[in-house]
C-alpha cells in the first residue's frame, strides 16, 4: 500500500477518534484498526482515498476477539469467587453473547459513532435494527486489535475502563 503523506494523514484522522476516546492510545497498525471499524458498505461507495479500499478485511479479528473476550470473562469469574465450571461457562455465555455485546457496544461505549458506515447504513441506523449484531461483531474485532497491539492486560484494562462487567450487570439486572 502506497504511504503518501496525504494517505497517512487521512488514515491517522480516521483512527484518531477510536484511539483517543475508546482506547486511550495510538495503535501501531492503523490498517488493522481500520479493518475493525470500516463497514463493507462504505467500501462500495466512492471514497476519498483509494488506499482505503486496499485495506484487506481481516475476518480473523472477530474470531480472535471472541476467544480473547471469552478468556477474560472466564478468568474474571474463575479468580473472583468459587464457581463451578458450569457457572463459569454460564457467565461466559451471558457476558459474551452477541445480544449482550450489541447492547453494551451501543448504549455504553457508543461504538456506532466510531464505525465508518456507508451512507445508507448511517441513514437507516443499521445498528438499531432488532436483528443486527454488527456492533457486537465490531466490538469483538476491536478487542482483537487491542490484544494484538498490547496483549491480554490491555484488553482487561479496556474492559475495566469502560466498566464492562458492571454495565452488563445493569443490562441483565444481575
Amino acid at each position: 500500500m502506497e504511504d503518501t503523506p496525504e494517505w497517512i494523514s487521512y488514515r491517522d484522522r480516521i483512527c484518531y477518534p477510536v484511539e483517543r476516546y475508546l482506547l486511550g492510545y495510538a495503535v501501531r497498525n492503523k490498517e488493522r484498526l481500520i479493518s475493525a471499524i470500516i463497514s463493507n458498505a462504505l467500501l462500495n461507495e466512492k471514497v476519498e482515498f483509494e488506499q482505503l479500499k486496499k485495506i484487506p478485511t481481516d475476518t480473523s479479528l472477530e474470531t480472535i476477539g471472541d476467544f480473547v473476550l471469552d478468556y477474560v470473562i472466564i478468568e474474571n469469574f474463575a479468580t473472583k469467587d468459587q464457581h463451578t465450571a458450569k457457572e463459569i461457562d454460564d457467565f461466559r455465555q451471558l457476558y459474551g453473547n452477541n445480544e449482550t455485546l450489541q447492547l453494551f457496544s451501543k448504549n455504553y461505549i457508543h461504538l456506532q459513532n466510531f464505525i465508518l458506515w456507508g451512507p445508507d447504513e448511517r441513514k437507516q441506523q443499521k445498528w438499531d435494527q432488532p436483528t443486527t449484531v454488527i456492533l457486537a461483531n465490531r466490538f469483538e474485532m476491536l478487542i482483537a486489535v487491542i490484544y494484538l497491539e498490547k496483549g491480554i492486560d490491555a484488553v482487561k484494562e479496556f474492559l475495566k475502563k469502560h466498566k464492562f462487567f458492571e454495565e452488563i450487570d445493569k443490562i441483565k439486572n444481575i
